[in-house]
């Protein structure tokens, strides 16, 4: 478990914001709130260019140098006449880029940065990692983050930098409320409705979301409590707290209300399955869930046994299980088998802090409970078979973090290593535990990448059981509602632990979340897993220019570039671009069989490098004797893999060949 944010005023209802990765939640005291779980750039504290004196040390968020001794973040340490070095200070932390475009690294993508307490070499030598045009970047002592570019290398070195204050990640948005409990967000992300306990259904524009500056869509209800939307007809569902209290239904644009189901004992929370059919309600006089059936206003319990039921919530797009906070002296959240109306309950966390009230799922296994004064993050995969989805290729699901991105670096000794922060692409192999799942009773299972299940199909080799050869083809595809068998182990297949070949080309270039659902014979779910997914599917780009002497450029067809003088300049122009940095560049140039210069480096996290080379006549021809040839390529390779090996296909290459002559 981890802690987000404590102190707050009564933390009830909450939805997570996908598209802008921000939980929104109404505090009971009078607040809707927000939590940013990416903290968004809000000022620019300094910036400008400066000279460092050696020995001195340098304040980001200043912009000034200090003496020796002071608190401060980074310190132009001279060790020795040729031992320099770029040391963090007072907890502050560093990481070198390289010599990539600075004006591309923006406040989100520092924040993405591993930031350490090792110093960047600055040696007067050739192991001087701090060359003209080297770019590092700095988390301040106080946490926030700087970008700085050595203009000048020297025992007084120039840097040009640009340091930004975030806002906080916690912040109360709107003011004003009477005693808020729910509130539910449309699909845009920016129009949200709020329920307050004296009655009223708000309508709350999250960029203004003062309660002066609210509508009240309508009013006179019984302490109305957790509200669920029906973007598509334009209702609003909510249940009160209240005996007798009503099931309502709410239409947004005239306010008029229409009660479903009377009779409720002090309901507060409220779920509707997807295609309107059934309604779920909590109802703490009863301690119970019940399930009502919308068209005939029948009522049905389903989960009895409860501590003061709070808030619902779906576990997943499969909508079998529902997730329900208990509060005091429970303080847990449960799930809920909605398919049964007996044994149907288990506890999922145990311990939470005082009165839980409502979940948010913030991606597959990552769960986000509103406590009273606090909201915690507990990282879990469910069920009882929670080691069943093992990963996409080579690369297993617990080394694939919250980007998205492969991350193997972390086991080195592991022998299928991609660098780190790989996006993936092109068809990705998925693989699960086929026979431990059919030992445990599972014989399902659903692949769904943000919650929509997949339905690819592939061939498999199957073991002749006659021969033993590997010689029998197999079609594998899901049912119309996208289940899988598990294998059955009299059959033995040669890609024992696939699951799917899931082709990405048909996901947007972004973030997504994968998941896998396990099933028993009844089609009941035990179990999801799943993780992240940063998906790639964009080509590099490798763009070169004609070389040119002194500004002219060669003719195209022959490669001449004909010198008069020695002294003349040579200029070769390079760009190495992908649209998302997720590539690595490659530039040589090679005279006659020799290869004369040579360059490489990562795009990541700018999206695009150029790079000038640019020589004398005399320097390009050396030791020739007046005429010499040369052939300049470029390479760009992308670093999206698809768990087994990088997709090469997205590569660009380019190459010209020239000629310098009199």
């Amino acid at each position: 478990m981890k802690k987000l944010i404590g102190g707050l005023a009564g933390a009830i209802g909450s939805r997570y914001l996908k598209n802008n990765n921000r939980l929104v939640f109404t505090e009971f005291g009078g607040f809707i709130s927000k939590y940013d779980l990416v903290q968004p750039l809000a000022t620019i504290l300094s910036q400008g260019t400066t000279t460092i004196t050696g020995t001195w040390l340098f304040d980001v968020e200043t912009g000034t140098m200090v003496a020796p001794g002071t608190q401060t973040d980074i310190w132009w340490e001279q060790i020795t006449t040729l031992k320099r070095q770029m040391t963090p200070k007072n907890n502050a932390g560093i990481i070198n880029l390289g010599i990539v475009d600075f004006n591309s690294i923006s406040a989100a993508a520092l924040q993405t940065f591993t930031y350490t307490s090792t110093p960047i070499i600055g040696n007067n030598d050739a192991t001087n990692k701090l060359v003209n045009g080297d770019v590092f970047c700095v988390k301040t002592k106080d946490g926030n983050y700087s970008k700085l570019k050595v203009i000048a290398y020297g025992y007084n070195i120039t840097v040009q930098w640009v340091t930004y204050k975030l806002q906080p990640a916690y912040l109360r948005i709107g003011a004003g409320y009477n005693q808020p409990e729910d509130m539910a967000v449309m699909a845009n992300e920016t129009t949200a409705y709020v329920t307050e306990r004296v009655g009223n259904l708000v309508r709350v524009n999250l960029a203004n979301a003062n309660r002066n500056v609210s509508s009240v869509v309508c009013s006179g209800l019984n302490a109305p409590h957790q509200i669920w939307l029906d973007e598509a007809h334009n209702h609003a569902y909510t249940v009160e707290f209240a005996n007798p209290g009503r099931l309502m239904r709410i239409d947004l644009g005239t306010g008029a209300t229409t009660v479903i189901f009377s009779g409720l004992n002090n309901a507060v929370g409220l779920v509707l399955s997807s295609d309107l059919v059934y309604a779920y309600v909590s109802e703490q006089g009863t301690s119970s869930i019940s399930r009502i059936t919308l068209a005939s206003a029948t009522k049905t319990v389903i989960a009895t046994g409860l501590t003061s039921p709070f808030f619902l919530t779906w576990n997943d797009s499969s909508e079998t299980r529902l997730l329900v906070a208990e509060r005091d002296p429970a303080n847990r959240v449960t799930l809920v088998d909605v398919t049964k109306t007996s044994s149907n309950t288990n506890v999922l966390i145990s311990g939470t802090a005082p009165r839980p009230s409502s979940v948010a799922i913030t991606q597959p296994g990552t769960y986000e409970v509103f406590c009273d004064s606090e909201i915690d993050e507990y990282p879990l995969t469910i069920g009882i078979n929670n080691w069943l989805y093992k990963g996409i290729g080579y690369v297993p699901w617990n080394l694939i973090p919250a980007n998205g991105k492969a991350d193997t670096t972390t086991q080195p000794l592991y022998p299928f290593q991609f660098p780190k922060d790989s996006p993936f692409g092109g068809t990705l192999p998925i693989n699960i535990e086929h026979r431990v799942a059919w030992d445990a009773g599972v014989k399902y299972y659903k692949v769904l990448v943000d919650g929509i299940p997949r339905f690819e199909s592939w061939n498999d080799l199957r073991m002749n059981p006659i021969n033993g050869k590997y010689e029998i083809i197999e079609l594998q595809k899901p049912d119309i509602n996208g289940f899988y068998n598990i294998h059955n182990p009299v059959n033995v297949y040669y890609n024992s632990d696939l699951g799917c070949l899931l082709n990405s080309t048909t996901l947007s270039n972004a973030l997504h979340n994968l998941s896998v659902q396990f099933f028993d014979a009844a089609h009941n779910l035990v179990s999801t897993m799943g993780n992240a997914l940063m998906v790639n599917n964009e080509n590099c780009v490798a763009a070169l220019d004609i070389p040119t002497l002194d500004g002219i450029a060669a003719n195209p067809d022959c490669g001449y570039l004909k010198y008069s003088a020695t002294t003349g300049q040579v200029k070769l122009h390079w760009v190495a671009s992908h649209p998302k940095g997720f590539a690595t560049y490659s530039f040589g140039v090679i005279k006659g069989v020799n290869g004369v210069f040579s360059t490489s480096g990562s795009l990541f996290p700018a999206t695009s490098f150029t790079f000038d080379y640019i020589k004398t006549v005399a320097e390009m021809l050396g030791t020739c004797p007046g005429v010499a040839a040369f052939y300049e390529s470029l390479g760009v390779y992308t670093t999206v893999i698809n768990g087994v090996g990088r997709q090469s296909q997205y590569d660009a290459g380019a190459g010209i060949a020239f000629c310098l002559a009199p």
